[in-house]
């Protein structure tokens, strides 16, 4: 009876360890960190939610083309409030700059945001530290 109690103790315990594991995913699944893309746009939509904070920026390309880019943050809301962020960072209708990383799936509208730059000139970061502070 001892091992039987021993092995369920060591399932227990492994399937505690792997919970931790899956509930997070690698940026780099998802986003091509190796390559910068820029977008600009009006924004549709500000979610400042958990695990990431998201936007909606409608592009218009070159051929009048209109595409809805799903923008990711790179850090939690958490990080966002500690760089500064409040509701009224970004807000709908602001017509934006967003440079990033790329959605490793081809043809899809996605950026793992680096930096948002706004009308006035002014460039906020979504999530990711500003490198002149690492």
């Amino acid at each position: 009876m001892k091992f039987a109690d021993d092995a369920v103790l060591l399932a227990v315990v492994l399937l505690m360890l792997a919970i931790p594991v899956s509930a997070h995913h690698s940026l780099t699944s998802f986003w091509d960190v190796d390559k910068t893309i820029s977008i600009t746009g009006i924004v549709k939509s500000v979610k400042l939610v958990n695990p990431h904070a998201n936007m909606t920026v409608e592009v218009t390309d070159a051929n009048g083309q209109k595409a809805d880019w799903s923008i990711t943050a790179r850090g939690s809301v958490s990080l966002l409030r500690q760089l500064g962020w409040k509701e009224d960072t970004v807000t709908p209708g602001m017509k934006v700059t967003v440079e990033g990383s790329p959605s490793r799936n081809p043809g899809a509208h996605g950026i793992a945001a680096g930096t948002i730059k706004r009308p006035d000139g002014s460039v906020v970061t979504f999530g990711a530290i500003p490198r002149d502070q690492n």
